[in-house]
C-alpha cells in the first residue's frame, strides 16, 4: 500500500531526536551533519542531537563538507533542554580519545568501544525520555569486533541493551514495508530457523508495529513462502504446508487480516501493493525488492523494542568516505520516522 507523507507535529516539550555518529572511517559523521543541517534549514521542528566525537564532527563539518554552521558542545550530564542551541549542530561529546588519526575508507578498530558507547548512551537517553528516540549512522562489523565491542551489529546490541529477544529487523518506505524472519545468517541455515514459534513472534511484532508505531487500523499483512513457488503444495518443500500456513491460520482465527504463503517472485510484481507489510523468510527475499524501490528513502527499524531506533538502509560506504559524496536522504527519512513513531505511540497511550 502507498503511504502518505505526514507532516510532524511534535509537542513543544520534547522534540529531541538522537543521531549516533557511527563508524568514523565511513560516511556516518558526514550524513549525520548533513541531516542536522537539513533540519536547521527546515526550521527545526525536529531538534537533532549527535552522540559522538565533537572533534570528529567539527573536522568533518569544516574540512570535508565545508560548512560554517556553529557547533554546540553538550556534556553528557547536562540538561539537554537548556544546553541545546537552536540553529547549531548540537553534539554530546562521548569520545575517549583523539579522532585526529581517523583514516577514511578503512577499518579504524581502535574506535569500536567509543562507537558502542555512542549507541548505548542514546539508548539510555531514550529510556529516560530525554529524547524521543534515535537514528544510528552505519557501523562496520569487522571494525566493531576487531576493536573489542560486544557485538558486530546494531540489532544484536540493541536487543541486548533492551534485555529482550522480542525484536525484529523491519524496513520502511512509503512504497513498501517488510520484516525479516531471519537476519544475517547463511542461506543454508535458514530452513532450520523457520519454526512456528519464530513466525508467531515475527507476525505479532508486525501487527503491533503497524497498529501502535504506524497508527494503522486493521492492517493487512502478507507472508511469503520459503521455497520457490511457495513449495508447490509440498512438491519442492514442506515448510509452507507444515509451518508457515498453519501459523497464518492461527492469526486468522484471531480475526487478523493476514494472507499467504505467497511465492516471492510473482508477489513483488504487483500484489505487494495490496498489503501494509510483508513478512519475508530471509534477508535478500525482502531486501532486493526493497532496495530497488527505496534505496535512497528507505529506513531500517528495530521493531518490538520499548525505545525507538531507526537507521538508513545503506552501510558505511568506505569507497566514498571523506569525499563529501554521501547522500543523506535515507538518514533524513530515518530521523523523521522516529518522530512519527513517537507521535503514534503517544496517541496509542491516550486511547
Amino acid at each position: 500500500m502507498q503511504y502518505k507523507k505526514v507532516k510532524l507535529k511534535l509537542n513543544e516539550e520534547n522534540r529531541f531526536i538522537g543521531i549516533t555518529m557511527g563508524d568514523p572511517g565511513g560516511i556516518g559523521p558526514e550524513i549525520a551533519i548533513k541531516s542536522v543541517k537539513h533540519f536547521i534549514d527546515e526550521g527545526e521542528y525536529i531538534k537533532p542531537v549527535i552522540f559522538g566525537s565533537f572533534e570528529n564532527i567539527e573536522y568533518t563539518s569544516r574540512n570535508i563538507i565545508k560548512i560554517d554552521t556553529p557547533i554546540n558542545l553538550i556534556k553528557p550530564d547536562s540538561l539537554i533542554d537548556y544546553a541545546y542551541h537552536t540553529g547549531k549542530i548540537n553534539v554530546i561529546d562521548l569520545a575517549s580519545k583523539s579522532y585526529a588519526q581517523v583514516k577514511h575508507g578503512y577499518v579504524n578498530h581502535t574506535y569500536a568501544k567509543d562507537v558502542e558507547k555512542f549507541i548505548e548512551t542514546a539508548v539510555n537517553f531514550s529510556v529516560k525520555e530525554k529524547i524521543l528516540g534515535f537514528t544510528t549512522a552505519p557501523i562496520n562489523k569487522d571494525m566493531m569486533l576487531k576493536g573489542g565491542a560486544r557485538f558486530g551489529g546494531h540489532t544484536e546490541l540493541l536487543g541486548y541493551l533492551a534485555g529482550s529477544d522480542d525484536f525484529a529487523m523491519l524496513f520502511y518506505s512509503d512504497k513498501l514495508i517488510a520484516i525479516l524472519s531471519t537476519i544475517h545468517i547463511p542461506i543454508s541455515a535458514v530452513p532450520a530457523k523457520i519454526t512456528k514459534d519464530l513466525l508467531r513472534k515475527i507476525i505479532k511484532i508486525s501487527f503491533d508495529w503497524l497498529k501502535i508505531d504506524l497508527g494503522k487500523n486493521s492492517p493487512h499483512i502478507a507472508v511469503l513462502g520459503l521455497n520457490p513457488h511457495a513449495g508447490e503444495n509440498g512438491r519442492i518443500g514442506n515448510e509452507e504446508k507444515e509451518i508457515i500456513a498453519p501459523v497464518i491460520e492461527e492469526f486468522k482465527n484471531y480475526k487478523e487480516n493476514i494472507a499467504g504463503p505467497f511465492p516471492a517472485d510473482s508477489f513483488f510484481a504487483e500484489k505487494y501493493k495490496k498489503f501494509d507489510l510483508i513478512v519475508a523468510m530471509y534477508h535478500d527475499q525482502a531486501l532486493i525488492p526493497f532496495k530497488l524501490l527505496s534505496f535512497h528513502k528507505g529506513v531500517n527499524v528495530t521493531a518490538g523494542l520499548k525505545f525507538i531506533r531507526t537507521s538508513p538502509v545503506h552501510g558505511t560506504a568506505y569507497d566514498i568516505a571523506g569525499k563529501n559524496k554521501a547522500d543523506c536522504g535515507s538518514m533524513i527519512e530515518a530521523i523523521k520516522l522516529v518522530g512519527r513513531i513517537s507521535e503514534n505511540r503517544k496517541r496509542w497511550k491516550e486511547r
